[in-house]
């Protein structure tokens, strides 16, 4: 299994079903070499503990599952289609 396939187990099995029961989601944004970007959606995306979600929930899961395979894991900041389509709705209203 290659790292990304990993990578994608790792986040629908550990880390997606956690940050579901709090409104939240994840993506991952992409993979080069050992290191990891992923995005943070739904509640979590503007939830001012995201960074502390990184750290205690999907880096733990990361090392844990996959160890020394990973290297770094980022946080992508950028402003997502789901909270600008957020926007745009509410903004018609």
């Amino acid at each position: 299994m290659q790292l990304t396939e990993k990578i994608e187990k790792t986040i629908a099995t550990k880390i997606r079903p956690i940050l579901n029961s709090h409104g939240g989601d994840i993506e991952l944004v992409e993979v080069n070499g050992k290191d990891v970007r992923v995005r943070l959606m739904g509640a979590c995306s503007s939830c001012p503990l995201a960074q502390k979600t990184m750290e205690d929930i999907v880096e733990t899961a990361f090392r844990q599952e996959l160890g020394s395979d990973v290297g770094k894991i980022s946080l992508w900041n950028s402003v997502s289609q789901e909270l600008i389509d957020l926007a745009r709705n509410i903004l018609k209203k």
